[in-house]
């Protein structure tokens, strides 16, 4: 008995040792401020595709003012707005003329901000030019449409080496990283950690020029009067900040060197040894994405390796929404441009979709492990189920307290974090590549029975959809795009328009620089690589001239916008649904939240809500 238990506890640890990454507490946690971060588990190069491609679920319209009706929807928002990403990261910036956000699970919430440095970073091309699913097709109607989200392939990869147990940091934009003042000149920021790393590079490069001659007490005397008086005057009111990063003694420049840089070296807890992983941490890297084998599903989750019975898939950190009514989606006014609250609810945000609830509680939760959102449901197929996470000897999981207190009091500023915690635990053996599948509940199952018989009844005559960009970009993959004359006689379907990506540069000397209509003209310059592609980069945009075809097969084109580039090839130019007309705003979607079962659920959560929607 004895050597079967040696045996199953090896097993468990030689499938922990390939794991690629893991669930922690993070570096930057603290006892007031919990958090937990991410883990590379293995090495990865610059470039290196990180994790697992992700969702990005659009909130409608949900960060205007006018949601923050009262003092809890106000708290409400406010912490949500600290998970939350711009929609230029998926192309989404089309889908509302207003404030438009997005979840974005996995690296998107759990990978922590540092102000020194960051290691990961999105590839946005993955999904601004990513290829339509098959399901649904093309101008049909289909029970997924308007019920899952259009945005996906959500792609993070490494921006420099990481090494195995280092801490994963993304880069969260201008706006966190702020303009780097700082009256006492001591707060560190990204661009001390670069300009110090470029100091210890020529330091080197310079002592290794003149290594015959640098005698320990030359080092010393160059290291010293470099940073106490060129640094000074080159740097300002920066070199206080830049001076503590290099180390005091020349020796241990090298060493600077060898772990990757000033911020590496500044901070060696942030690299976590394998044993601290095990021991603290859970591996993350099960769960893998796919189209799924439910046909109205879209996509689906797949196991990466073979899950034996009663272990745990997957945790399921979660963000706590105690209000399930603030998604809501009312009439937009758009000459008052506020939704008008005095009619009933149109319908609700797509996120509801994917939060877990119940029908006696107005608290829904918002799961952002990696890879769980697409965990679909089957009665008949069902393999796993939700639990709540265990401390166990984890210096982490589920806050147990939490779950005797009132839902209004979990975004106060004490419980601004994610103290939730669910896992996804395999009831049977699964084997890898198999869909992993859950039971969403009666509530759930009766919701969807309902609306599928709608759905056939309004669908099964006429089972035409309006086509939309998705279907449009791939037609016009290699078809050419019509110009504003040719539009005119022959348009493109209703809500549909152009948008280019567009990086420019003035015209040279002796080319018009301005249309008749005072409007400036740039010749287009990229972008030119996939890695290059943002949604920052991306424009409203109209053809006005189309070019005859390339050697290529495809054309160049003239488009006008904010201003007229010249040279724009096929590739830049991509279909967009116009404001309001994506499948997302389908009036009567889907949406209904996956069951958390009776028998787990918090009595202190439970507030009566379905006896109130009963008799109402």
């Amino acid at each position: 008995r004895i050597f079967q238990l040696l045996t199953l506890l090896s097993a468990m640890v030689n499938a922990q040792s390939d794991c690629r990454l893991w669930l922690a507490p993070s570096s930057l946690s603290t006892e007031d401020a919990p958090k937990l971060g991410l883990f590379a588990g293995v090495n990865y190069s610059a470039g290196d595709v990180v994790g697992q491609p992700e969702l990005a679920i659009p909130l409608i319209d949900f960060v205007d003012e006018w949601n923050r009706r009262n003092e809890l929807d106000e708290m409400i928002i406010s912490f949500l707005e600290g998970f939350m990403w711009t929609t230029d990261y998926a192309g989404a910036k089309w889908e509302s003329r207003h404030g438009t956000v997005m979840f974005i699970p996995g690296h998107g919430i759990l990978a922590n901000y540092h102000s020194g440095d960051y290691n990961v970073d999105w590839s946005q091309s993955s999904v601004l030019l990513r290829t339509p699913p098959v399901v649904p097709e093309a101008g049909k109607a289909h029970p997924s449409r308007g019920a899952i989200t259009p945005y996906f392939n959500l792609t993070i990869t490494a921006t420099q080496p990481i090494q195995t147990g280092m801490e994963l940091f993304a880069n969260f934009g201008e706006v966190w990283d702020g303009n780097g003042t700082d009256v006492y000149q001591d707060k560190l920021v990204r661009s001390d950690y670069k300009e110090a790393d470029k100091l210890v590079d020529a330091l080197l490069d310079f002592m290794e020029q003149y290594r015959d001659e640098m005698t320990p007490q030359v080092a010393d005397d160059v290291l010293e009067f470099i940073t106490r008086t060129i640094l000074t005057t080159a740097a300002g009111q920066r070199a206080k900040a830049i001076k503590s990063l290099i180390p005091a003694h020349p020796g241990k420049l090298q060493a600077v060197k060898d772990v990757g840089g000033t911020f590496n070296y500044r901070n060696p807890d942030l690299v976590k040894s394998p044993k601290w992983l095990l021991k603290h941490g859970t591996c993350i890297d099960n769960i893998r994405s796919g189209p799924s084998t439910i046909p109205e599903a879209g996509r689906g989750a797949f196991t990466t390796r073979h899950i034996k019975e009663g272990t745990v898939i997957a945790p399921m950190p979660m963000i706590q929404i105690p209000e399930i009514d603030l998604l809501n989606i009312y009439p937009l006014d758009h000459e008052a441009e506020e939704p008008d609250f005095d009619q009933p609810p149109m319908g609700q945000q797509l996120i509801m979709n994917y939060c877990f609830g119940h029908p006696e509680s107005n608290m829904v939760l918002m799961p952002v492990g990696p890879m769980v959102t697409l965990i679909n449901h089957s009665r008949e197929q069902a393999n796993a189920k939700i639990k709540w996470a265990s401390r166990g000897d984890k210096p982490w999981g589920n806050t147990d307290w939490w779950l005797d207190m009132h839902p209004s009091e979990l975004v106060e500023d004490s419980y601004k974090y994610i103290g939730i915690v669910m896992e996804v635990m395999a009831t049977r053996d699964i084997r890898q590549g198999e869909e992993i599948f859950i039971d969403y509940g009666d509530e759930w199952q009766e919701a969807w029975d309902e609306y599928m018989e709608a759905f056939q009844e309004v669908h099964s005559k006429d089972p035409s959809w309006p086509l939309k960009a998705d279907d449009l970009n791939v037609e016009y993959k290699s078809k050419p795009f019509k110009t504003m004359r040719e539009i005119t006689s022959d348009p493109y379907p209703k809500g549909i328009k152009t948008a280019c990506f567009v990086e420019w540069e003035e015209l040279p000397d002796g080319r018009p620089r301005q249309t008749k209509n005072g409007k400036d003209i740039a010749g287009w310059i990229g972008p030119t690589e996939p890695k290059d592609y943002s949604g920052s980069k991306m424009f409203d945009c109209r053809v006005i001239e189309r070019s005859e075809q390339l050697e290529n097969g495809l054309w160049n084109y003239t488009i006008s916008g904010e201003m007229q580039i010249e040279n724009v090839p096929h590739a830049a130019i991509r279909f967009v649904d116009a404001y309001y007309k994506s499948d997302i705003h389908t009036q009567g979607a889907f949406r209904h939240p996956i069951g958390i079962p009776d028998e787990i659920f918090p009595q202190p959560w439970r507030d009566g809500r379905e006896q109130v929607d009963d008799g109402e």
